[in-house]
């Protein structure tokens, strides 16, 4: 089984922790185990280093930029999601923005757009400045040095941004719903996963199925009485949910039902604050593994803000917070990997896929490719600086994907991190405790295994 990797130092040049691929293609037996126990262990080693690679003719690796901008840009629609995410969100996530296809996807992507204009995420900071202080404040029941879970700290900091940026609402049943969706739905979400992508058939068992399709309907139920309260009251509040029930498919006319509202409120309560709960949680391990970045980004912080309280006016001018914001999701991306499925026998620049053959994006290994970034493994802020930036590639950096379908709260995403983070290094000092070494999990999001412990101590 593949293992991570300690961290090294050689120098000022620091290597953080991934997981090692395995050197040779797997058989289908231990595809099948590796990919159960983390989706990571397998992809193989060879992808890392060349643009594209065939397993027994049905799963096709590509790392390619202009091949993967052909797939998520040029030629889109011949590229569909695939059976997987059927078999991993469809009880859950229905028909919602991230799993609908074609106009039922298109309008859909319309309704929600508005809501992440620039100027209206920018009313949005305030929120994620509380988030962040009430996190801080938790700290400041510790001491010195105590080893707390930061990863249950930005779960809670993220959700209670998108609860009350989102919904307008912290419904206990619905946090209580997703606490347990964490341990009942995200855990064994490899099973359906490789099911799909093995082109098993869903009736087959796995373990903690059912506890799974409970976590399901208990999600679905939770929301889906916010919904109901929400069309029962005489409520004028901008959110994402009004904006959703007041939305109309152009061509038909009709708007959501209460089950496609479900749909589409999970997919920003779950897939939303997941990955930027989780990515935050990478950060910190960063900002712990590298004092020289961390006194970096202080002192940008001190300079830009002073002792106020961080907000939308700082954020654009928090380059070097942006720059290793950036180099963090590059080394652990919210999403390791992307995949779609070819409608038709084609040629992706001479590597044949046939009809119905899977194509992944291992995001993960992009981000690590020898052809595509100078000494892949080492943590270097500094490849986001402007000039250096503007040389890479489109597709070589995906972080939330790309072409029509790329995340539609990016920029949010980007904001919130900046705001947490930069607020997160002011306040406190982190520490690795001696010893851990966090692996990396593929689950909904890029997560530490076992969680993100680390040694916190508030600055005076």
């Amino acid at each position: 089984m593949p293992q991570a990797e300690e961290s090294a130092r050689a120098g000022e040049r620091i290597y953080p922790p991934f997981l090692t691929p395995p050197a040779e293609p797997l058989s289908l037996p231990g595809y099948f185990l590796a990919f159960v126990r983390n989706p990571l262990g397998a992809t193989p080693a060879i992808i890392y280093r060349e643009w594209t690679y065939t397993y027994r003719d049905r799963i096709t690796y590509v790392a390619d930029p202009a091949r993967i901008k052909r797939i998520l840009l040029d030629d889109f629609t011949e590229f569909p999601k695939t059976i997987i995410e059927r078999y991993v969100f469809s009880k859950l996530l229905g028909r919602g923005i991230l799993t609908a296809h074609g106009p039922e996807w298109r309008w859909q992507r319309q309704a929600a757009a508005p809501l992440f204009r620039p100027a209206e995420i920018q009313r949005y900071a305030p929120v994620m400045t509380a988030a962040a202080e009430a996190a801080i404040e938790d700290w400041r029941q510790l001491a010195p040095g105590a080893v707390r879970y930061v990863d249950r700290d930005t779960t809670r900091a993220t959700f209670g941004v998108i609860a009350d940026t989102m919904l307008h609402s912290r419904d206990p049943a619905v946090t209580e719903a997703l606490e347990r969706a964490h341990r009942d739905y995200l855990l064994p979400l490899s099973w359906p996963g490789v099911y799909g992508a093995l082109g098993l058939p869903g009736w087959l068992p796995f373990p903690r199925k059912a506890a799974r399709r409970r976590a399901e309907i208990d999600m679905r139920q939770s929301v889906g009485n916010l919904v109901r309260r929400r069309r029962a009251g005489a409520d004028d509040r901008d959110d994402l949910m009004s904006r959703l029930l007041n939305a109309k498919d152009p061509e038909s006319g009709q708007s959501m039902g209460d089950e496609q509202m479900v749909d589409n409120l999970l997919t920003f309560l779950l897939a939303g604050h997941e990955t930027s709960a989780k990515s935050l949680a990478w950060m910190l391990y960063l900002v712990a593994l590298s004092p020289e970045w961390e006194e970096r980004l202080l002192a940008e912080v001190r300079r830009v803000a002073g002792d106020e309280p961080i907000g939308a006016e700082h954020a654009g001018r928090l380059t070097d917070v942006a720059m290793f914001i950036k180099e963090g999701m590059r080394l652990y991306p919210p999403i390791s990997s992307l995949a779609r499925v070819a409608t038709r026998d084609v040629d992706l620049d001479g590597t044949p896929v046939k009809k119905d053959g899977i194509i992944v994006m291992p995001i993960f290994a992009i981000h690590r490719h020898r052809k595509l970034w100078e000494d892949p493994a080492r943590f270097d802020p500094e490849r986001f600086s402007p000039e250096r930036e503007a040389q890479q590639v489109r597709y070589q950096y995906l972080p939330f994907g790309a072409g029509p379908r790329v995340c539609i709260g990016a920029s949010f995403a980007m904001l919130e991190a900046t705001i947490l983070l930069a607020s997160f290094v002011r306040a406190a000092r982190f520490k690795v405790p001696d010893g851990h070494v966090p692996v990396p999990l593929s689950r909904i999001a890029l997560q530490p295994k076992g969680g993100m412990p680390l040694e916190v101590t508030l600055r005076t």
